[in-house]
Protein backbone atom coordinates (compact mmCIF):
# COMPACT_ATOMS: atom_id res chain seq x y z
CA UNK A 1 0.00 0.00 0.00
CA UNK A 2 3.10 2.20 0.77
CA UNK A 3 4.66 1.81 -2.51
CA UNK A 4 1.41 2.67 -4.51
CA UNK A 5 0.79 5.21 -2.60
CA UNK A 6 4.22 6.69 -3.28
CA UNK A 7 3.76 5.81 -7.12
CA UNK A 8 0.70 7.64 -7.21
CA UNK A 9 2.17 10.50 -5.76
CA UNK A 10 5.47 10.96 -7.96
CA UNK A 11 3.38 10.09 -11.18
CA UNK A 12 0.83 13.11 -10.04
CA UNK A 13 3.71 15.42 -9.58
CA UNK A 14 5.85 13.95 -12.65
CA UNK A 15 2.91 15.48 -14.80
CA UNK A 16 2.25 18.25 -12.91
CA UNK A 17 5.86 19.31 -13.30
CA UNK A 18 5.79 18.83 -17.28
CA UNK A 19 2.98 21.08 -17.52
CA UNK A 20 4.27 23.92 -15.41
CA UNK A 21 7.11 23.63 -17.09
CA UNK A 22 5.34 24.39 -20.32
CA UNK A 23 3.74 27.84 -19.11
CA UNK A 24 7.65 28.39 -17.68
CA UNK A 25 8.49 28.59 -20.91
CA UNK A 26 5.75 30.25 -22.81
CA UNK A 27 6.05 32.81 -20.54
CA UNK A 28 9.56 33.37 -20.72
CA UNK A 29 9.25 33.26 -24.75
CA UNK A 30 7.28 36.13 -24.11
CA UNK A 31 9.42 38.13 -21.67
CA UNK A 32 12.47 36.80 -24.26
CA UNK A 33 10.74 38.39 -27.33
CA UNK A 34 10.39 41.86 -25.50
CA UNK A 35 13.59 41.67 -24.46
CA UNK A 36 15.12 41.41 -28.08
CA UNK A 37 13.15 44.39 -29.61
CA UNK A 38 15.38 46.95 -31.32
CA UNK A 39 13.23 49.77 -30.35
CA UNK A 40 12.65 49.12 -26.25
CA UNK A 41 16.58 48.79 -26.56
CA UNK A 42 16.85 51.95 -28.41
CA UNK A 43 14.89 53.80 -26.55
CA UNK A 44 16.01 52.49 -23.36
CA UNK A 45 19.80 53.67 -24.05
CA UNK A 46 17.87 57.12 -25.39
CA UNK A 47 15.32 57.78 -22.52
CA UNK A 48 16.78 60.33 -20.34
CA UNK A 49 17.84 62.25 -23.58
CA UNK A 50 14.28 62.15 -24.77
CA UNK A 51 11.59 65.29 -24.79
CA UNK A 52 7.62 64.70 -23.62
CA UNK A 53 7.09 64.11 -27.20
CA UNK A 54 9.27 61.25 -28.14
CA UNK A 55 8.01 60.11 -24.52
CA UNK A 56 4.67 59.68 -25.51
CA UNK A 57 5.74 58.49 -28.91
CA UNK A 58 7.48 55.46 -26.97
CA UNK A 59 4.36 54.84 -24.32
CA UNK A 60 2.08 54.64 -27.40
CA UNK A 61 4.51 52.34 -29.53
CA UNK A 62 4.44 49.89 -26.61
CA UNK A 63 0.76 49.77 -25.93
CA UNK A 64 -0.10 49.02 -29.51
CA UNK A 65 2.85 46.53 -29.34
CA UNK A 66 2.21 44.83 -26.08
CA UNK A 67 -1.85 44.58 -27.20
CA UNK A 68 -1.07 42.31 -29.67
CA UNK A 69 1.73 40.13 -28.13
CA UNK A 70 0.47 39.73 -24.65
CA UNK A 71 -2.84 39.47 -25.38
CA UNK A 72 -2.35 35.63 -24.82
CA UNK A 73 -1.14 36.27 -21.21
CA UNK A 74 -4.45 36.59 -19.38
CA UNK A 75 -3.10 35.96 -16.08
CA UNK A 76 -0.48 38.70 -16.70
CA UNK A 77 -0.32 41.45 -13.71
CA UNK A 78 2.45 43.90 -14.45
CA UNK A 79 4.76 44.63 -17.02
CA UNK A 80 7.78 46.88 -16.25
CA UNK A 81 10.55 48.22 -18.88
CA UNK A 82 13.39 49.52 -16.51
CA UNK A 83 16.26 51.81 -18.06
CA UNK A 84 20.04 51.14 -16.21
CA UNK A 85 19.51 53.08 -14.21
CA UNK A 86 16.95 51.24 -12.58
CA UNK A 87 14.23 53.96 -14.02
CA UNK A 88 10.46 52.79 -15.06
CA UNK A 89 10.51 53.86 -18.70
CA UNK A 90 7.39 52.13 -19.53
CA UNK A 91 4.48 50.15 -16.83
CA UNK A 92 1.41 48.92 -17.75
CA UNK A 93 -0.33 47.40 -14.60
CA UNK A 94 -0.65 49.06 -10.72
CA UNK A 95 2.40 49.98 -10.00
CA UNK A 96 3.59 46.89 -7.95
CA UNK A 97 7.19 46.63 -8.13
CA UNK A 98 9.17 48.86 -5.23
CA UNK A 99 12.43 50.38 -5.96
CA UNK A 100 14.73 48.49 -4.07
CA UNK A 101 13.06 45.55 -5.49
CA UNK A 102 13.92 46.64 -9.26
CA UNK A 103 17.13 47.18 -7.85
CA UNK A 104 17.64 43.94 -5.90
CA UNK A 105 16.01 41.80 -8.98
CA UNK A 106 17.70 43.56 -11.95
CA UNK A 107 20.91 42.80 -10.68
CA UNK A 108 20.05 39.01 -9.90
CA UNK A 109 19.08 38.87 -13.51
CA UNK A 110 22.78 40.15 -15.12
CA UNK A 111 23.95 36.95 -16.02
CA UNK A 112 20.42 35.73 -17.31
CA UNK A 113 16.71 35.39 -17.08
CA UNK A 114 15.87 35.72 -13.29
CA UNK A 115 12.49 34.15 -11.39
CA UNK A 116 11.55 34.82 -8.41
CA UNK A 117 8.12 35.25 -6.29
CA UNK A 118 6.60 38.11 -4.19
CA UNK A 119 3.30 39.42 -2.86
CA UNK A 120 2.06 41.91 -4.62
CA UNK A 121 -1.40 43.78 -3.40
CA UNK A 122 -1.61 40.80 -1.40
CA UNK A 123 -1.42 38.28 -3.59
CA UNK A 124 0.90 36.02 -4.29
CA UNK A 125 2.90 36.26 -7.74
CA UNK A 126 5.53 34.92 -9.91
CA UNK A 127 7.84 37.00 -11.57
CA UNK A 128 10.11 37.04 -14.18
CA UNK A 129 13.38 39.99 -15.21
CA UNK A 130 14.90 39.75 -18.38
CA UNK A 131 17.86 41.59 -19.37
CA UNK A 132 17.86 44.05 -22.45
CA UNK A 133 21.08 43.80 -24.03
CA UNK A 134 22.74 45.18 -27.28
CA UNK A 135 26.19 44.74 -28.42
CA UNK A 136 26.46 42.24 -25.29
CA UNK A 137 25.82 44.91 -23.10
CA UNK A 138 23.02 45.38 -20.34
CA UNK A 139 21.18 48.48 -21.38
CA UNK A 140 17.92 47.81 -19.11
CA UNK A 141 15.44 45.03 -18.38
CA UNK A 142 11.63 43.74 -18.26
CA UNK A 143 9.72 42.60 -15.48
CA UNK A 144 6.58 40.65 -15.62
CA UNK A 145 4.85 39.59 -12.83
CA UNK A 146 2.33 36.95 -13.05
CA UNK A 147 -0.97 35.68 -10.93
CA UNK A 148 -0.07 32.67 -9.68
CA UNK A 149 -3.27 31.10 -11.06
CA UNK A 150 -0.81 30.50 -13.85
CA UNK A 151 1.58 27.79 -11.99
CA UNK A 152 -1.72 26.78 -10.00
CA UNK A 153 -3.73 25.44 -12.27
CA UNK A 154 -1.75 22.81 -13.15
CA UNK A 155 -2.54 21.26 -9.59
CA UNK A 156 -6.44 20.82 -11.15
CA UNK A 157 -4.92 18.26 -13.24
CA UNK A 158 -5.97 15.61 -10.56
CA UNK A 159 -8.23 15.01 -7.72
CA UNK A 160 -6.04 15.30 -4.71
CA UNK A 161 -8.61 14.21 -2.17
CA UNK A 162 -9.68 15.53 0.88
CA UNK A 163 -7.17 16.56 3.43
CA UNK A 164 -4.10 16.62 0.21
CA UNK A 165 -1.86 19.62 -0.18
CA UNK A 166 0.75 20.44 -3.37
CA UNK A 167 2.61 23.73 -3.04
CA UNK A 168 5.57 24.46 -4.77
CA UNK A 169 8.38 25.85 -2.63
CA UNK A 170 11.83 27.49 -3.39
CA UNK A 171 15.13 25.97 -1.50
CA UNK A 172 14.70 27.77 1.72
CA UNK A 173 11.52 26.12 2.02
CA UNK A 174 9.46 29.02 1.82
CA UNK A 175 5.75 28.78 0.00
CA UNK A 176 4.90 29.91 -3.55
CA UNK A 177 2.00 29.30 -4.55
CA UNK A 178 -0.26 26.24 -2.35
CA UNK A 179 -3.52 24.39 -3.70
CA UNK A 180 -5.33 25.78 -0.64
CA UNK A 181 -3.39 29.36 0.54
CA UNK A 182 -1.41 27.53 2.94
CA UNK A 183 0.13 29.57 5.67
CA UNK A 184 3.63 30.60 4.44
CA UNK A 185 4.80 29.17 7.99
CA UNK A 186 3.10 25.58 7.16
CA UNK A 187 6.52 23.84 6.66
CA UNK A 188 8.20 24.75 9.70
CA UNK A 189 5.33 24.11 12.03
CA UNK A 190 4.88 20.39 10.92
CA UNK A 191 7.88 18.95 12.36
CA UNK A 192 8.12 15.48 10.13
CA UNK A 193 7.44 17.71 6.76
CA UNK A 194 10.41 20.35 7.87
CA UNK A 195 12.51 17.60 8.60
CA UNK A 196 11.64 15.86 5.14
CA UNK A 197 12.21 19.01 2.88
CA UNK A 198 15.13 19.57 4.28
CA UNK A 199 16.82 16.97 3.25
CA UNK A 200 15.86 17.49 -0.86
CA UNK A 201 19.63 17.06 -1.95
CA UNK A 202 18.82 13.05 -0.38
CA UNK A 203 18.06 10.40 -3.18
CA UNK A 204 14.76 9.63 -0.73
CA UNK A 205 12.01 11.90 -2.80
CA UNK A 206 9.10 10.46 -0.97
CA UNK A 207 8.45 9.53 2.64
CA UNK A 208 5.54 8.98 5.03
CA UNK A 209 4.80 11.25 7.55
CA UNK A 210 2.49 12.19 10.56
CA UNK A 211 0.56 15.82 10.49
CA UNK A 212 -2.27 15.59 13.44
CA UNK A 213 -2.08 12.24 14.18
CA UNK A 214 -3.33 11.56 10.54
CA UNK A 215 -0.83 9.10 7.85
CA UNK A 216 0.67 10.96 4.87
CA UNK A 217 2.34 10.34 1.67
CA UNK A 218 4.88 13.22 1.41
CA UNK A 219 6.61 14.11 -2.44
CA UNK A 220 8.94 16.41 -3.87
CA UNK A 221 10.01 16.95 -7.51
CA UNK A 222 12.59 19.36 -8.42
CA UNK A 223 10.98 21.74 -11.16
CA UNK A 224 12.88 21.87 -14.44
CA UNK A 225 14.17 25.32 -15.03
CA UNK A 226 13.73 26.50 -11.95
CA UNK A 227 15.49 26.38 -8.25
CA UNK A 228 11.90 25.28 -6.88
CA UNK A 229 10.20 21.80 -6.17
CA UNK A 230 6.59 21.03 -6.39
CA UNK A 231 5.52 19.11 -3.11
CA UNK A 232 2.97 17.27 -1.98
CA UNK A 233 1.09 15.37 1.00
CA UNK A 234 -1.72 12.52 0.07
CA UNK A 235 -3.42 10.84 2.84
CA UNK A 236 -3.33 7.21 2.68
CA UNK A 237 -6.98 6.67 2.52
CA UNK A 238 -7.55 8.76 -0.65
CA UNK A 239 -4.45 6.93 -2.59
CA UNK A 240 -5.98 3.63 -1.45
CA UNK A 241 -9.44 4.45 -2.74
CA UNK A 242 -8.62 6.13 -5.56
CA UNK A 243 -5.55 4.21 -7.05
CA UNK A 244 -8.05 2.11 -9.41
CA UNK A 245 -9.91 5.03 -10.71
CA UNK A 246 -6.46 6.71 -11.13
CA UNK A 247 -5.06 4.21 -13.65
CA UNK A 248 -8.01 4.37 -15.72
CA UNK A 249 -8.27 8.01 -15.38
CA UNK A 250 -5.07 8.24 -17.10
CA UNK A 251 -5.00 5.35 -19.49
CA UNK A 252 -8.15 7.59 -20.85
CA UNK A 253 -6.12 10.54 -20.91
CA UNK A 254 -3.11 8.93 -22.10
CA UNK A 255 -5.27 7.70 -25.04
CA UNK A 256 -7.42 10.73 -25.66
CA UNK A 257 -4.16 12.68 -25.91
CA UNK A 258 -2.50 10.04 -28.72
CA UNK A 259 -5.82 10.99 -30.74
CA UNK A 260 -5.18 14.36 -30.20
CA UNK A 261 -1.89 13.57 -31.65
CA UNK A 262 -2.93 11.48 -34.31
CA UNK A 263 -5.56 14.13 -35.42
CA UNK A 264 -3.44 17.03 -35.42
CA UNK A 265 -0.19 15.23 -37.36
CA UNK A 266 -2.65 14.08 -39.75
CA UNK A 267 -4.26 17.50 -40.85
CA UNK A 268 -0.90 19.17 -40.24
CA UNK A 269 0.35 16.38 -42.56
CA UNK A 270 -2.25 17.01 -45.00
CA UNK A 271 -1.79 20.74 -45.04
CA UNK A 272 1.72 20.45 -46.05
CA UNK A 273 1.47 17.19 -48.68
CA UNK A 274 -1.77 18.16 -50.46
CA UNK A 275 -0.31 21.45 -51.63
CA UNK A 276 3.05 20.20 -52.29
CA UNK A 277 2.34 17.45 -53.94
CA UNK A 278 -0.14 19.60 -56.45
CA UNK A 279 2.79 22.88 -56.66
CA UNK A 280 4.99 19.88 -57.39
CA UNK A 281 2.75 17.72 -60.05
CA UNK A 282 1.84 21.21 -61.82
CA UNK A 283 6.09 21.90 -62.09
CA UNK A 284 6.39 18.79 -63.75
CA UNK A 285 3.82 19.45 -65.89
CA UNK A 286 5.24 22.37 -67.02
CA UNK A 287 8.77 20.89 -67.32
CA UNK A 288 6.55 18.83 -70.35
CA UNK A 289 6.12 22.10 -72.09
CA UNK A 290 2.50 22.71 -70.88
CA UNK A 291 2.65 26.28 -70.03
CA UNK A 292 -1.03 26.66 -69.40
CA UNK A 293 -1.48 24.97 -65.79
CA UNK A 294 -1.76 26.61 -62.98
CA UNK A 295 -1.68 25.60 -59.05
CA UNK A 296 -4.89 27.66 -58.08
CA UNK A 297 -3.90 26.77 -54.44
CA UNK A 298 -6.09 28.10 -51.43
CA UNK A 299 -3.73 27.91 -48.51
CA UNK A 300 -2.11 30.93 -47.24
CA UNK A 301 0.99 29.11 -45.72
CA UNK A 302 4.57 29.63 -47.45
CA UNK A 303 3.78 27.03 -49.86
CA UNK A 304 0.62 29.06 -50.86
CA UNK A 305 2.73 31.88 -50.91
CA UNK A 306 4.91 29.83 -53.65
CA UNK A 307 2.02 28.36 -55.63
CA UNK A 308 0.77 32.12 -56.17
CA UNK A 309 4.35 33.12 -57.41
CA UNK A 310 4.26 30.19 -59.69
CA UNK A 311 0.83 30.68 -61.52
CA UNK A 312 2.04 34.44 -61.39
CA UNK A 313 5.30 33.67 -63.41
CA UNK A 314 3.49 31.62 -65.81
CA UNK A 315 0.84 33.61 -66.55
CA UNK A 316 3.67 36.26 -67.61
CA UNK A 317 5.28 33.81 -69.34
CA UNK A 318 2.40 32.87 -71.09
CA UNK A 319 1.42 36.60 -71.95
CA UNK A 320 5.44 37.03 -73.45
CA UNK A 321 4.82 33.92 -75.58
CA UNK A 322 1.67 35.42 -76.82
CA UNK A 323 3.28 38.76 -77.17
CA UNK A 324 5.80 37.39 -79.35
CA UNK A 325 3.59 35.40 -81.47
CA UNK A 326 1.39 38.11 -82.52
CA UNK A 327 4.97 40.05 -82.72
CA UNK A 328 6.07 37.20 -85.28
CA UNK A 329 2.77 37.38 -86.78
CA UNK A 330 3.12 41.33 -87.11
CA UNK A 331 6.33 41.41 -88.58
CA UNK A 332 5.62 39.13 -91.24
CA UNK A 333 2.86 41.15 -92.60
CA UNK A 334 4.26 43.82 -92.53
CA UNK A 335 7.48 42.45 -94.36
CA UNK A 336 4.88 41.14 -97.36
CA UNK A 337 3.29 44.62 -97.07
CA UNK A 338 6.08 46.64 -97.18
CA UNK A 339 7.45 44.16 -100.33
CA UNK A 340 4.27 44.44 -101.93
CA UNK A 341 4.33 48.24 -102.12
CA UNK A 342 7.49 48.47 -103.24
CA UNK A 343 6.54 46.29 -106.05
CA UNK A 344 3.33 45.12 -107.44
CA UNK A 345 4.10 41.41 -108.44
CA UNK A 346 1.43 41.34 -111.54
CA UNK A 347 3.22 43.94 -112.82
CA UNK A 348 6.58 42.12 -112.07
CA UNK A 349 5.60 38.62 -113.51
CA UNK A 350 4.34 40.12 -116.57
CA UNK A 351 7.26 42.60 -117.68
CA UNK A 352 9.51 39.21 -116.99
CA UNK A 353 7.09 37.22 -119.10
CA UNK A 354 7.49 40.07 -121.74
CA UNK A 355 11.34 39.96 -121.29
CA UNK A 356 11.04 36.27 -122.23
CA UNK A 357 8.92 35.69 -124.98
CA UNK A 358 11.25 39.28 -126.51
CA UNK A 359 14.13 37.34 -126.37
CA UNK A 360 12.55 34.25 -127.75
CA UNK A 361 11.88 36.73 -130.53
CA UNK A 362 15.51 37.24 -130.30
CA UNK A 363 16.72 33.36 -130.59
CA UNK A 364 18.17 34.19 -126.79
CA UNK A 365 17.40 31.17 -125.51
CA UNK A 366 19.88 31.34 -122.63
CA UNK A 367 17.97 34.92 -121.27
CA UNK A 368 14.86 33.23 -121.71
CA UNK A 369 15.41 30.75 -119.73
CA UNK A 370 17.12 32.43 -117.23
CA UNK A 371 13.83 34.83 -116.94
CA UNK A 372 11.43 32.51 -117.18
CA UNK A 373 13.13 30.85 -113.54
CA UNK A 374 13.88 33.84 -112.14
CA UNK A 375 10.00 34.59 -112.63
CA UNK A 376 9.29 30.68 -110.67
CA UNK A 377 11.41 32.01 -107.63
CA UNK A 378 10.02 35.27 -107.35
CA UNK A 379 6.11 33.69 -107.32
CA UNK A 380 7.44 31.36 -105.30
CA UNK A 381 9.14 34.16 -102.87
CA UNK A 382 6.01 36.36 -103.10
CA UNK A 383 3.08 34.77 -103.46
CA UNK A 384 3.25 31.38 -101.82
CA UNK A 385 3.63 31.92 -97.98
CA UNK A 386 3.85 28.58 -96.61
CA UNK A 387 6.74 27.91 -94.45
CA UNK A 388 6.54 24.57 -95.66
CA UNK A 389 6.88 23.06 -99.31
CA UNK A 390 7.68 19.70 -100.58
CA UNK A 391 10.93 18.20 -101.71
CA UNK A 392 9.91 18.24 -105.04
CA UNK A 393 8.88 22.11 -104.72
CA UNK A 394 12.30 22.79 -103.35
CA UNK A 395 14.02 20.85 -106.01
CA UNK A 396 12.32 22.87 -108.36
CA UNK A 397 12.77 25.95 -106.37
CA UNK A 398 16.92 25.11 -106.59
CA UNK A 399 16.82 24.14 -110.51
CA UNK A 400 15.38 27.31 -111.21
CA UNK A 401 17.65 29.09 -109.41
CA UNK A 402 20.88 27.10 -111.09
CA UNK A 403 19.58 27.94 -114.24
CA UNK A 404 20.26 31.64 -113.16
CA UNK A 405 23.62 31.26 -111.47
CA UNK A 406 24.58 29.02 -115.08
CA UNK A 407 24.03 32.17 -116.77
CA UNK A 408 26.77 34.42 -114.77
CA UNK A 409 29.19 31.74 -114.45
CA UNK A 410 28.77 29.88 -117.39
CA UNK A 411 29.54 26.10 -118.27
CA UNK A 412 31.97 26.10 -115.04
CA UNK A 413 30.40 23.98 -113.00
CA UNK A 414 27.30 21.24 -113.09
CA UNK A 415 24.45 20.29 -110.88
CA UNK A 416 23.45 16.79 -110.35
CA UNK A 417 20.65 15.29 -108.70
CA UNK A 418 20.33 11.81 -106.62
CA UNK A 419 16.63 11.84 -105.00
CA UNK A 420 14.54 8.82 -103.29
CA UNK A 421 11.58 9.64 -105.49
CA UNK A 422 9.63 7.96 -102.68
CA UNK A 423 10.75 10.84 -100.41
CA UNK A 424 9.74 13.98 -103.17
CA UNK A 425 6.04 14.66 -101.67
CA UNK A 426 8.04 14.85 -97.87
CA UNK A 427 7.71 18.22 -96.48
CA UNK A 428 11.11 20.52 -95.89
CA UNK A 429 11.72 23.84 -95.24
CA UNK A 430 11.16 26.30 -98.54
CA UNK A 431 14.54 27.61 -99.24
CA UNK A 432 16.24 26.14 -97.16
CA UNK A 433 18.72 24.08 -99.90
CA UNK A 434 19.54 27.99 -101.98
CA UNK A 435 21.59 29.40 -99.33
CA UNK A 436 23.94 26.50 -99.10
CA UNK A 437 23.95 25.26 -103.01
CA UNK A 438 24.87 29.74 -103.13
CA UNK A 439 27.66 29.20 -100.79
CA UNK A 440 28.90 26.27 -103.15
CA UNK A 441 28.84 28.29 -106.47
CA UNK A 442 30.04 31.47 -104.57
CA UNK A 443 33.04 30.44 -102.46
CA UNK A 444 33.85 26.71 -104.35
CA UNK A 445 33.96 27.02 -107.69
CA UNK A 446 37.00 27.40 -108.90
CA UNK A 447 36.46 29.38 -112.60
CA UNK A 448 39.58 28.22 -113.70
CA UNK A 449 39.14 24.91 -112.94
CA UNK A 450 37.53 22.47 -115.49
CA UNK A 451 34.87 19.41 -114.28
CA UNK A 452 33.32 21.27 -111.02
CA UNK A 453 30.42 19.64 -109.69
CA UNK A 454 27.76 20.17 -107.04
CA UNK A 455 25.82 16.81 -106.07
CA UNK A 456 22.20 17.24 -104.51
CA UNK A 457 21.50 13.77 -102.85
CA UNK A 458 18.19 13.42 -100.86
CA UNK A 459 17.91 9.59 -99.62
CA UNK A 460 16.42 8.00 -96.29
CA UNK A 461 18.07 6.96 -93.20
CA UNK A 462 15.38 5.06 -90.96
CA UNK A 463 12.62 7.99 -89.50
CA UNK A 464 14.97 10.36 -91.13
CA UNK A 465 15.31 12.06 -94.74
CA UNK A 466 19.20 12.81 -95.32
CA UNK A 467 19.68 15.64 -97.97
CA UNK A 468 23.67 16.22 -98.84
CA UNK A 469 24.67 18.88 -100.97
CA UNK A 470 28.50 18.28 -101.94
CA UNK A 471 31.09 19.95 -104.25
CA UNK A 472 34.63 19.74 -105.08
CA UNK A 473 35.57 23.25 -105.06
CA UNK A 474 38.15 24.69 -103.37
CA UNK A 475 36.94 23.80 -99.77
CA UNK A 476 37.82 25.46 -96.48
CA UNK A 477 39.15 25.17 -93.19
CA UNK A 478 35.63 23.98 -91.46
CA UNK A 479 36.74 24.50 -87.63
CA UNK A 480 37.68 28.31 -88.63
CA UNK A 481 35.14 29.38 -91.29
CA UNK A 482 32.02 27.88 -89.29
CA UNK A 483 33.18 30.31 -86.56
CA UNK A 484 32.84 33.06 -89.06
CA UNK A 485 29.19 31.86 -89.10
CA UNK A 486 28.82 32.79 -92.81
CA UNK A 487 27.09 31.01 -95.74
CA UNK A 488 26.83 33.44 -98.50
CA UNK A 489 25.07 36.12 -96.11
CA UNK A 490 22.65 34.44 -94.65
CA UNK A 491 24.09 32.94 -91.46
CA UNK A 492 24.76 29.18 -90.84
CA UNK A 493 23.33 29.06 -87.31
CA UNK A 494 20.39 30.39 -88.90
CA UNK A 495 19.83 27.91 -91.41
CA UNK A 496 20.41 25.67 -88.51
CA UNK A 497 18.01 26.82 -85.79
CA UNK A 498 15.21 27.39 -88.67
CA UNK A 499 15.54 23.43 -89.15
CA UNK A 500 15.84 23.25 -85.37
CA UNK A 501 13.15 25.56 -84.54
CA UNK A 502 10.58 23.73 -86.86
CA UNK A 503 11.38 19.76 -86.55
CA UNK A 504 13.16 19.66 -83.02
CA UNK A 505 16.71 20.12 -81.69
CA UNK A 506 17.42 16.27 -82.95
CA UNK A 507 18.13 17.68 -86.61
CA UNK A 508 20.03 19.99 -87.90
CA UNK A 509 23.02 20.66 -90.55
CA UNK A 510 26.71 19.34 -90.38
CA UNK A 511 29.28 21.27 -92.32
CA UNK A 512 32.50 18.83 -93.25
CA UNK A 513 35.20 20.86 -95.26
CA UNK A 514 38.99 20.46 -96.86
CA UNK A 515 40.69 22.83 -98.42
CA UNK A 516 41.19 22.33 -102.25
CA UNK A 517 39.44 19.06 -101.95
CA UNK A 518 35.42 20.12 -101.60
CA UNK A 519 33.02 20.57 -99.01
CA UNK A 520 29.51 18.42 -97.87
CA UNK A 521 26.96 19.81 -95.73
CA UNK A 522 24.41 17.00 -94.64
CA UNK A 523 21.23 17.84 -93.49
CA UNK A 524 18.67 15.62 -91.72
CA UNK A 525 15.15 16.56 -91.38
CA UNK A 526 12.26 14.38 -90.50
CA UNK A 527 9.82 12.44 -93.15
CA UNK A 528 6.26 13.97 -93.19
CA UNK A 529 5.06 15.98 -90.39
Amino acid sequence: MKNNAINYSENMLSIMSEDIYKNKEFLERASIELSMNEEIANNLINYKFMDGKEKNEFLKYMNDYLSKKLSLLPNLAEVEIISKDYEVTYMQGFKYFKREDIERYADESENGLFWFSTILNNEPHICIVTPVKQDNSIVGYVFMAIKSEVFASSFSLFNIGKGSEIFIIDDKNNIIISENNLNSNFILEETDLNKFLKDKGAKDTARSIVVNGENYVATYRKLKGFNWYIASMTPYDFINADIQSLRKEMTIIGLLFTLVVLIFSYFLYSSIKVPLYNLLNKMKRVSEGDLKVLVNDTYEDEIGVISDNFDSMLKRVNELIEKTKLQEVEKRDLEIRMLQAQINPHFLFNTLNSLKWTALMNQDYTVSEGLSSLAELLRNTIIDKNELVTIREELENIKNYVVIQKIRYGNSFDVQYEVDELLLENKVIKFILQPIVENSIIHGIDENKENQKIIIKIMSEEENILISIKDNGKGFNSKEKVKDNKLSGIGWNNVDERIKLTFGLGYGTTIYSEVNKGTIVKIVIPKSI
